[in-house]
């Protein structure tokens, strides 16, 4: 149901999770993690079951199936994934869309909660389930078995299903798509993957007969094919004794068709593609080096996992290095070993140069790889390499009871589809303390001439349509690749790098006062500087701390001459370094801790924000020290970032998602200054002396910033490291009041049309807004009717008209600087369908407006805002904006709103009162984004 089956689309962008490849050690199998159960019924159905209480009450139920695209007939092509769909549209024990109603009734949200996904190799439903009440444990075990082998199939649903996986397929249209299509064969050799990409063709899914899915159907879904997955807070025995219960009569075909193990065979030569598009709006040069997967099954395979990983981080390394020289020709560049698919594994580049500056772009970019190829790396990069991976590993320990059961299941579902090994963590990290001080400079220096070789090798030259008379031949490509080899090189010598990141640090400060606030678990510490620091201590995760800093000023302090430098500040500046220290060097001194802290610079405010783990924390503490008193001015790095936007300004109108957008958010703002989007003339005038000098500014007081910290930690044990640094703020006692800049939609009933973009698709923005009364109650108010008007749109849009795929309501309530509203509906579909669809729209809301909500939408809404803040309120991220918005907005930090007081004023009568006030219509904005005309 989600977007996964365009998975094509992602055949050259570089994974961090990679497939080894077997060397010549001694090979041993990696064990099965004996944490999980698994087992295999007499009819060949697997399944595997784990205990996890994170989140507690809760179980994840999956059901892999190792049946994708590439099994589809020719006839069949795209069935896969609307046989997928077909399992949501009636089951034997779920008629029509019964499912998502029952689910929903219980809190499991469509989308979000309840999915699936169709690729070319499998076909994969997701269901989480509250297991306090074990019924549902055997409803949820129940589903999966109708998922299994219980779908209807009648031809009425079928034929009705045809439209809204028409409307899927429309979203993908657009200049991606139209380069896929053509980069595709090339890729994939031609092979078999090349003709089943998943979403499938429209002869296929508008006349195909419905006896064409049900032979997929018959062929394919059966259990020697399918596995079960169920991971959470259960009894593994109670469940392994249903599931053989539910699942032993499933029966495979008499006659069943052999599953073919579809590989893409590598031909042994090189290919070369140029494609140009107008809505492509730079030249990207791809080079992808294709060569034959193995399983992880052995210890060597996982061994040579660690190797890769070591290659691919430290060649990224050099690559950023590399991109914080001056007078780059180049916008990006990355490179590195990952997954492709069918049985294959890359070594992947792609460089985005400048207008012009191709040659000179690949020149240096792969002179840096033919640099790694022929010396390697040092010595000093690899022990780097290994303490970030070490550190890495070492949190992940720290964290194994707070695991998430959607983590293991992804363990298992490779496990049943690739054989890829899931030996548990103990294993790993045994495995890995143990080999890791072994692998040597040698062993990744390999691992270059291994995979940057000259045969497989595919060239790719993307580009504008504008440039297509500038664009080099395949042949000259080629003698740039072999001038490239046959340079002569310097081995890398890296920088000498300092160990200290604060040399010196101003007198710390003493805290003057603490109050306890024992209906939230807060405690307040105000420090003598006028600091004000607020400590949630809780368990919600073993090894993290998140903390923010917020205080009243921002960049609306400023007038619009100096608006450009000043909203730019905190990426400039922030972005340079520390205390003399560059942002590479910077992360070498940082190497092998968990700790990020950055910096912001909002309308109203400024502050910090980051995380760390809890034996960083002092350094976190240094770092938040440094961003306030040595901040770095590169200018370097800024010219770098003001070249990178000017070329993406020029071309920026060619992508016509942009064209919409800006226009959009021009019109929402009523064309305010500040709102609208960056031009040439004002990045010019963007000054680093003056966002340096802003940043300053805004730095120089700390007295009236709140801090707020919330995590793994002792409110006494931390607090003489807050003493020490963050008493140590410079204060001045400005008390500084944020400056309000009111800027409103404009008022009354517009329609916007808007002509971008050669897809044949429409896109329809509906914003309603207004003033209104904020309040923690009208918010919610807000919430549910966006929600339930969600459920009605579903229905209308997609299932009744089958016009729309996915329609989308999100609403909005703000404080300040305005007590505001919006609520905006949005969904694509085909150009001439958006007058109809617009007015389903606003039939639904004419009869909220009639009749209210009905008990069952008021239902599954309560059952879903019940389960989300269930969820939500044992995190410490929940818990760190709650203080903020408190503390902020100047309100008294007490016990968060007991739900239910909130949930028992929503009712039918308040929905229809709501619809009234935030539907009225008096203030509706439309967009309409429609193909532009005369695009051949």
């Amino acid at each position: 149901m989600n977007n996964r089956y365009w998975a094509v689309s992602g055949l050259i962008v570089l994974l961090a999770s990679i497939n080894p490849v077997k060397s010549q050690q001694q090979i041993q199998p990696v064990p099965l993690d004996i944490a999980v159960r698994t087992g295999t019924l007499a009819n060949g159905f697997t399944y595997y079951i784990r205990k996890n209480n994170e989140p507690a009450k809760s179980a994840v139920f999956y059901l892999v199936n190792k049946v994708g695209s590439i099994l589809e007939d020719d006839d069949q092509q795209g069935l896969a994934h609307f046989m997928e769909h077909m399992n949501f549209n009636g089951t034997t024990h779920f008629p029509k869309n019964e499912l998502i109603s029952y689910l929903q009734k219980v809190g499991v949200s469509f989308g979000a909660d309840l999915n699936a996904y169709t690729s070319y190799d499998e076909t994969v439903y997701q269901l989480p389930i509250p297991t306090d009440d074990p019924s549902l444990v055997s409803k949820g075990l129940g589903i999966m078995r109708d998922w299994a082998r219980g779908a209807l199939l009648k031809t009425e649903d079928i034929n009705k299903e045809r439209g809204i996986i028409l409307e899927e397929k429309r979203l993908t249209e657009g200049v991606s798509n139209r380069l896929q299509q053509k980069i595709t064969p090339v890729i994939l050799n031609n092979s078999r993957y090349s003709r089943r990409s998943p979403i499938g063709i429209d002869s296929v899914l508008l006349t195909s007969p419905a006896n064409a899915i049900r032979r997929f159907y018959n062929d394919w879904y059966r259990p020697n094919l399918q596995a079960l997955i169920v991971v959470g807070d259960v009894n593994v025995d109670q469940v392994e004794q249903q599931i053989k219960k539910q699942f032993s009569d499933l029966k495979n075909p008499e006659n069943e068709r052999a599953r073919p193990d579809y590989k893409i065979e590598l031909t042994g030569k090189n290919q070369f593609l140029l494609l140009t598009d107008p809505e492509v709006t730079a030249t990207e040069l791809k080079i992808v080096v294709k060569h034959p997967e193995s399983k992880m099954k052995t210890t060597t395979d996982y061994l040579n996992t660690i190797k890769r990983n070591l290659f691919n981080q430290m060649l990224t390394y050099r690559l950023n290095e590399l991109a914080q020289q001056p007078n780059l020709p180049f916008i990006n560049v990355k490179a590195g070993i990952g997954n492709l698919m069918g049985g294959l594994t890359q070594f992947a580049y792609a460089v985005t140069a400048k207008p012009g500056g191709l040659k000179e772009s690949f020149s240096i970019t792969w002179s840096l790889l033919e640099q790694v190829k022929r010396f390697g790396f040092t010595q000093v990069e690899l022990d780097q390499a290994k303490t970030s991976f070490s550190s890495g590993l070492e949190k992940e320990r720290r964290e194994q009871s707070k695991i998430s059961s959607e983590s293991y299941v992804a363990q298992y579902q490779q496990l049943f589809l690739n054989e890829s090994a899931s030996p548990g963590f103990d294993w790993e990290y045994d495995f890995v303390k143990k080999e890791l001080p072994g692998i040597t400079i040698e062993d990744i220096k390999s691992l270059a001439a291994k995979y940057m070789v000259d045969i497989n090798r595919d060239i790719l030259l993307i580009a504008p349509e504008k440039e297509k008379s500038n664009l080099p031949d395949s042949a000259t490509l080629v003698g740039w690749l072999a001038k490239a080899s046959s340079s002569l090189f310097e081995a890398y010598k890296p920088a000498i790098v300092k160990n200290t990141l604060l040399s010196k640090l101003s007198k710390g400060g003493k805290i003057v006062s603490r109050n306890n606030i024992s209906a939230v678990g807060v405690q307040q510490i105000i420090l003598n500087n006028g600091v004000k620091i607020w400590l949630k201590p809780t368990t919600y995760k073993n090894d993290q701390i998140l903390f923010v800093s917020f205080a009243p000023g921002g960049i609306n302090k400023y007038a619009d001459a100096d608006y450009p430098s000043a909203s730019n500040a905190a990426n400039v500046i922030g972005g340079s370094g520390l205390a003399g220290y560059a942002p590479n060097q910077l992360s070498k001194m940082l190497n092998g801790k968990s700790v990020s802290v950055g910096v912001y610079i909002s309308d109203r405010a400024q502050g910090i924000n980051g995380s760390c783990s809890t034996s960083d924390l002092e350094t976190a503490l240094q770092l938040i020290y440094l961003r306030y008193t040595a901040p770095r001015k590169d200018t370097v790095l800024f010219d770098n970032a003001v070249a990178r936007l000017r070329e993406g300004i020029k071309t920026k109108y060619d992508d016509p998602e942009n064209v919409v957008a800006d226009t959009i958010g021009n019109v929402l703002s009523g064309y305010h200054y500040r709102m609208s989007p960056m031009t040439l003339e004002r990045l010019d005038s963007i000054s680093l002396e003056k966002a340096f000098d802003i940043y300053k500014d805004r730095f120089a007081d700390a007295s009236d910033a709140n801090f707020v910290f919330v995590g793994n930690f002792n409110t006494d044990s931390i607090a003489p490291l807050l003493e020490h640094y963050l008493g140590a703020l410079p204060f001045q006692n400005r008390q500084e009041k944020p400056v309000e800049i009111h800027i409103k939609m404009p008022k009354g009933r517009l329609t916007k049309i808007i002509e971008a973009g050669r897809g044949q698709k429409a896109s329809v923005l509906l914003v309603y807004h207004g003033d209104c009364k904020y309040s923690e109650e009208e918010g919610r108010q807000l919430q549910a009717l966006s929600e339930i008007l969600s459920y009605r749109l579903l229905t209308s849009l997609r299932e009744k008209a089958g016009e729309v795929y996915s329609p989308s309501v999100q609403s909005s309530m703000t404080k300040d600087p305005d007590q505001r509203f919006s609520l905006e509906i949005a969904f694509g579909c085909a150009p001439e369908h958006v007058a109809h669809l617009v007015k389903l729209v606003e039939k639904d809301i004419a009869n909220l407006q009639k009749a209210g909500a009905t008990q069952d939408e008021l239902l599954k809404y309560k059952a879903g805002v019940r389960k989300q803040v269930a969820l939500q309120r044992k995190t410490n991220d929940f818990w760190l904006q709650y203080i903020v918005k408190k503390v902020d907005e100047g309100e008294e930090l007490k016990a968060v709103t007991d739900l239910e007081k909130l949930l028992i004023n929503i009712n039918s009568n308040s929905i229809l009162k709501a619809s009234k006030l935030y539907l009225s219509g008096e203030n509706c904005i439309r967009f309409v984004s429609l193909p532009e005309k005369n695009i051949k």
